[in-house]
């Protein structure tokens, strides 16, 4: 079998396949001859995938990125307002006052500078968008 064929045997991708090799774990290819594409044995696969599965879902080997607790930033959206009530450039501005906060604290701003960031875009949202729902 090619890497092409395990994967879609076993439903994983060939970069599965070939991140199991990397790791010593998946079975070693057998020689063959007229190709230099590696060939596995059929049962020695099957053997592995049964023993493991393939697990879909987040990487476990990776350190979390804790982006911390969103900022609350803008003062378009007032509690209990239906985002669809929002006008076109209130929208607008709410989204970018959120990913502003989110990139200030990515780069290491405190707090108040943040804000001042955010509150920043939303007075230039305002005012690009003064005239777009009139």
């Amino acid at each position: 079998m090619t890497t092409t064929e395990i994967a879609a045997e076993h439903g994983v991708s060939r970069q599965t396949v070939h991140a199991h090799r990397k790791s010593g774990a998946f079975p070693k290819p057998v020689e063959g001859e007229g190709s230099t594409r590696p060939r596995f044995r059929a049962d020695e696969v099957a053997a592995f995938f049964a023993a493991n599965p393939p697990s879909p879902g987040k990487r476990t080997d990776l350190p979390s990125r804790d982006e911390g607790v969103p900022m609350n930033v803008t003062e378009l959206h007032p509690a209990g307002v239906p985002e669809a009530d929002l006008t076109k450039g209130e929208r607008l501005a709410n989204v970018l006052s959120y990913q502003t906060g989110v990139a200030a604290q990515k780069i290491g701003l405190t707090e108040g500078q943040a804000e001042r960031a955010a509150q920043a875009v939303v007075r230039a949202v305002q005012e690009v968008s003064a005239d777009w729902d009139a």
